[in-house]
């Protein structure tokens, strides 16, 4: 080190501390934000807004009829309230950047969050295709089977430049209380498996999707998208629980007086 608090880092023009904080600002580059599209207007997307919104430019997207208008409407210029039960902290309040309809705003996203049935998938992957920049970090909370074919098909060419990541299933038990406005979550999962395409890709999206869910439910790997697609709980559950109500057993074929 030399005298008057230089040290061999410095230099006449630039003493130690400033010297290193111009090395600090390089490291850290110019980029400390994140943009969020979260897709659909039920309950999981509308808890994934709130709490998304809290933090990150958050985007709300629907294509299901009129809802995002209905949404946008229902919100105003209010935010939106979250409660979590059984937590420290029970109430969120936040506001989306944005509630749209408009595919070209998946331009803008550096993540992509789908919270919609899985028949709506490829209407949504169709849409944003043209838009999305490369890297773009696809989080399909549940993928269901073939989540990954589905999304490769939509994309074409495009779908190498991506990221893919599979969810076996939703990371809370979640209702809304008031539609667009206000919801709960009821239980938040411990941890859940996603699989990631390309795996090499797997350590920067499961970074970039732990930040934004926070420290629970914890992300584990699962090894690739087919074991996703194979262990599909809603396949195996599902059919049952129709077929435990529509059963010849529990239903004679007519039609019934109101809707089930």
């Amino acid at each position: 080190s030399s005298h008057f608090g230089r040290s061999r880092l410095g230099s006449a023009q630039y003493p130690a501390p400033v010297h290193r904080a111009r090395r600090f600002q390089e490291a850290m580059g110019d980029v400390t934000d994140c943009c969020v599209l979260v897709c659909g207007g039920g309950n999981a997307a509308q808890v994934v807004t709130g709490l998304l919104a809290t933090r990150y430019k958050t985007i709300a997207v629907s294509f299901f009829a009129d809802e995002a208008a209905k949404w946008e409407q229902a919100l105003g210029r209010d935010s939106m309230e979250l409660t979590v039960e059984g937590a420290a902290v029970s109430k969120i309040v936040s506001k989306p950047a944005k509630i749209t309809n408009d595919p070209s705003v998946a331009k803008e996203a550096d993540v992509i969050i789908l919270a919609v049935p899985s028949f709506a998938h490829g209407e949504y992957f169709e849409k944003f295709a043209p838009h999305m920049k490369k890297g773009t970090i696809v989080g399909v909370m549940p993928a269901r089977s073939g989540g990954d074919i589905l999304f490769a098909s939509k994309l074409g060419e495009k779908a190498k430049d991506m990221i893919f990541v599979g969810f076996e299933t939703l990371p809370w038990a979640c209702r809304f209380s008031e539609w667009g406005r206000k919801a709960t979550i009821l239980g938040t999962k411990g941890s859940i498996l996603a699989a990631v395409t390309p795996p090499a890709k797997y350590p920067l999206a499961f970074a970039l999707l732990q930040g934004l869910l926070g420290v629970f439910p914890n992300i584990v790997e699962s090894p690739n998208n087919l074991g996703v697609s194979l262990r599909n709980p809603g396949a195996v559950i599902h059919p049952g629980v129709m077929y435990g109500r529509w059963c010849p057993e529990k239903w004679d074929g007519n039609p019934v007086d109101e809707k089930p």
